[in-house]
């Protein structure tokens, strides 16, 4: 297909829908394919996004009624649970390594599965979670009345598995002091948490006093600690057996004191894991999980339809959905609470060939932001005409600095009257981005590279949410060259983790923890692990080689917010954020945010009952019950 020069073309003489514009505009086959499967129509419009949430007043983190009768009840039936059985499931690809204090997304369910957190988030049971801690690997904790020492007590119930390296030996404190070090030596997310790596982190040191317990000492009060030392993304502090320095090799061959350990890894076919007998984890019921590599979005369907998986990776593409439940009647279709539509966003401020870096002018941000059309392409991914043509009500959402699934109250929604006249840099209007471009010094359109991680690490709809990004930046001015780069080397270094220091602009999922004031540190303070790299003025850079000087205003508002024990004064701290930012622009971590539906086989249950969790988490709360289909 060729790529148009408007977005607004007339193809065949007649006026396009929104939808099918944007795949014409994206340049690509799959784009325009994936597009056009979702179907229905939309009314042409120039700029939305005044008044209220699209779809109406719905609470975010929780779906709203539905009155289809498609629906099979989301509930709770722990009570009625039993163990055993296999649960079948999916990867989108070969894991590049398993360990757990490396990010890499491919191998993020392996991670939560193999090895222990300290403590835990407990997850929404029907609601998002609120951030309660529960024990993990850790049995108690106490904080000291200073709030700078937090001692924890290390459970005498937790076992690796049976046979070598570890023949079934129990878990103590030497092992988590020895986790620390090699985490704070090499984990992904360490400057957040570890003091000599970054002075602005809040963990001094890590001690056990003996055995059985353990000491952390902390720079100032940190209100998040707790959840700080929880999340159980890959990259964060996991528990590792002290064998693995020397006595094997966790990336390659990993062992750990979690729920399952790797029974099998057959490279381009699976995973299987089985229960650990040794772990200590009362919720775990399947016996054995298996995950098949599947890399193409028609298979992943074609083998759920076919009763060879149960339920998919993380969820299935949403165009697919009732093509799914049509298909085979018996599989049952849920709603699910808001969760991200598409990518993140993030900009490089290298100078390169093309021109000086255009990104470090916030204009030019701005621009960007504002020839996205929000609506569209939420509506576009999250299939929510075809829903609505079924009597499925998706509730839509933009994303601001943080997102509606986030703690409740926190999230600021930039369609409402509290956000302020920042709001409106999330406001699609081509004319005013047009504008910016030229008051940046850019009259005719400006030439950029689009970098992206080639593969399937991030997703089988990545490449398709890619192109429609770009069909709307074109159509403002911005001209785009495509560039691909093998994930995870040299992707990781030379532009995930290169805190900006790249020409043009990339794509990602970007793993924020979810504690607000954790994620809000990660993303925007300077010394966050998962910041891009940014200065409020973009003259912080005189030359290629940095260092980008971060925003001193909001360094300083987000560690206030990370220290903030009051609750309420956090949260007024994190709308301040959010107003700022919108004007900003630094980072888009995904346009918006939509409730969706997802599907799966009724012998699983407790499906879509469980939030907060990652993916390995989510499967082993699932119970499988042999009395249904396809297992029946």
């Amino acid at each position: 297909m060729t790529r148009t020069s408007n977005y607004w073309d007339k193809v065949l003489n007649r006026r396009l829908t929104r939808r099918r514009s944007l795949g014409a505009a994206a340049g690509g086959a799959a784009a325009a394919a994936f597009l056009a499967a979702c179907g229905g129509d939309d009314d042409d419009g120039g700029t939305s996004g005044s008044g209220s949430t699209p779809g109406g007043g719905t609470t975010p983190g929780a779906a709203p009624t539905q009155e289809s009768g498609l629906l099979a009840p989301r509930e709770d039936t722990s009570g009625q649970a039993v163990k055993g059985g296999t649960l079948i499931s999916t990867n989108p690809a070969d894991p590049p390594h398993f360990d757990p204090h490396l990010l890499t997304l491919p191998a993020a369910a392996a991670t939560s599965l193999l090895f222990n957190k300290l403590l835990k988030v407990k997850p929404g049971v029907l609601q998002t979670a609120d951030g309660t801690i529960e024990p993990d690997f850790a049995s108690d904790w106490e904080l000291s009345g200073d709030s700078l020492t937090l001692t924890l007590k290390i459970r005498q119930d937790a076992g690796t598995p049976e046979g070598p390296p570890l023949n079934g030996r129990k878990l103590d404190a030497e092992d988590v002091v020895f986790s620390w070090n090699r985490w704070a030596a090499t984990g992904s997310a360490r400057q957040d948490l570890v003091n000599s790596v970054n002075p602005a982190a809040p963990i001094l040191s890590l001690e056990a006093t003996d055995s059985q317990t353990v000491v952390i000492k902390l720079r100032e009060p940190t209100a998040s600690i707790l959840a700080a030392i929880s999340p159980n993304l890959q990259g964060q502090f996991f528990i590792v057996p002290r064998e693995a320095d020397g006595g094997f090799d966790v990336g390659k061959d990993p062992h750990g004191g979690g729920a399952y350990f790797l029974e099998e890894y057959k490279p381009s076919a699976g995973l299987t894991y089985a229960r650990n007998p040794n772990g200590y984890d009362q919720f775990t019921y399947p016996d054995k999980i298996e995950t098949p590599i599947i890399t193409e979005n028609a298979q992943v369907v074609a083998q759920m339809i076919a009763g060879n998986i149960l339920t998919h990776y993380r969820a299935f593409p949403p165009e697919a959905v009732l093509d799914i439940k049509s298909q085979e009647d018996r599989i049952s279709l849920y709603d699910s609470p808001f969760a991200d539509v598409g990518v993140s966003t993030f900009y490089g401020f290298k100078a390169g060939p093309l021109e000086r870096a255009p990104f470090r002018d916030e204009r030019v941000r701005q621009a960007w932001s504002r020839a996205m059309d929000r609506d569209l392409y939420i509506t576009t991914f999250a299939n929510v005409d075809r829903f609505a043509d079924e009597g499925l009500e998706a509730q839509m959402a933009w994303n601001s600095a943080m997102r509606p699934s986030d703690y409740a109250g926190w999230y600021l929604d930039p369609q409402g009257s509290d956000f302020g006249e920042n709001a409106a840099f999330y406001q699609f209007d081509l004319a005013e981005s047009k504008a910016l471009l030229s008051a940046a010094g850019y009259p005719d359109g400006l030439d950029i590279v689009s970098q992206e991680a080639a593969g399937t690490n991030y997703g089988l709809s990545y490449p398709v949410q890619v192109e429609a990004i770009h069909g709307m930046a074109q159509a403002a001015g911005f001209r785009i060259e495509r560039k691909q780069h093998q994930a995870p080397a040299p992707w990781n270094a030379e532009f995930r983790d290169s805190r900006g220091f790249f020409e043009g602009i990339a794509f990602r999922l970007t793993p924020v923890p979810p504690e607000p004031r954790d994620g809000l540190f990660a993303v925007y303070n300077k010394n966050g692990s998962l910041n891009y790299g940014f200065d409020p003025d973009g003259a912080g850079v005189e030359s290629i080689d940095g260092p980008f000087l971060g925003d001193p205003f909001v360094d300083d508002l987000t560690s206030k917010i990370r220290q903030e024990f009051d609750t309420e004064a956090a949260v007024d701290m994190a709308h301040e954020l959010q107003r700022y930012l919108g004007k900003k622009q630094y980072f888009s971590r995904a346009l918006g945010s939509a409730t969706n539906f997802n599907v799966a086989w009724p012998a699983v249950r407790n499906f879509a009952v469980f939030e907060g969790l990652a993916w390995g988490f989510l499967w082993k709360e699932y119970w499988l019950d042999k009395t249904q289909a396809p297992l029946a």
